[in-house]
């Protein structure tokens, strides 16, 4: 084979290099087929656009994607959840942050849903069994660029953990089982609201 030859192959193994952790190049960790640890029960709905007018009487634009947890692990658990949104071009956002509480209330009246928690609301222990579920929605502004794909992260629905070592600082990491869903949005909508969201992919990592 030339080097010639050799080039695209080269080039693609780069690519996907540079994409991965270090511990996904070195293998580090998978999730347990049957985790060992207790697990929430939980679901999602799609995450949706929502307009909202700020004090300047402009209009913001935020996702939010509602979720629901149930306990039936046998014992009360704390629940602290951490959702973090990536998009295809590198921006990494974390749900809630610089998103005012009117957001959440105007979301609510949306829903139509006395039972939804704000995000600060739903932090705390979760009792055992289906009359006790407790449903939050994840909140976070509208991405500055055109995105093609972005991808959820939530922790918090598992106790399942694995401390690894940091290949570059030699420092121990804690990585928690984490459910990943990923979403494509063809398209450059101008309006959030006509922008399709398509899930592509549903799995549980280590994060």
């Amino acid at each position: 084979m030339t080097l010639l030859s050799s080039r695209p192959a080269l080039i693609c193994i780069v690519l996907a290099t540079i994409t991965l952790s270090p511990y996904e190049i070195l293998g580090y960790p998978e999730p347990a087929i049957v985790s060992p640890s207790w697990s929430l029960k939980f679901q999602f709905n799609e995450p949706r656009p929502i307009a909202v007018k700020t004090l300047k009487d402009t209009i913001q634009w935020y996702w939010y994607m509602p979720y629901k947890v149930v306990n039936l692990t046998g014992k009360d658990r704390l629940f602290i959840p951490e959702i973090t949104i990536a998009t295809d071009s590198g921006q990494i956002i974390i749900a809630g942050r610089d998103v005012p509480p009117a957001v959440f209330n105007l979301i609510k009246e949306q829903l139509q849903n006395p039972l939804l928690e704000s995000p600060i609301e739903i932090v705390g222990k979760i009792l055992q069994g289906e009359d006790y579920a407790r449903e939050g929605v994840a909140i976070w502004p509208a991405f500055g660029e055109d995105v093609d794909e972005f991808t959820v992260f939530f922790a918090g629905h598992s106790g399942e953990n694995a401390t690894v070592q940091n290949p570059v600082t030699k420092q121990d990491v804690l990585m928690r089982r984490t459910n990943m869903r990923r979403f494509s949005t063809p398209g450059n909508h101008p309006n959030p609201e006509a922008q399709p969201v398509i899930l592509i992919e549903q799995t549980d990592v280590m994060r």
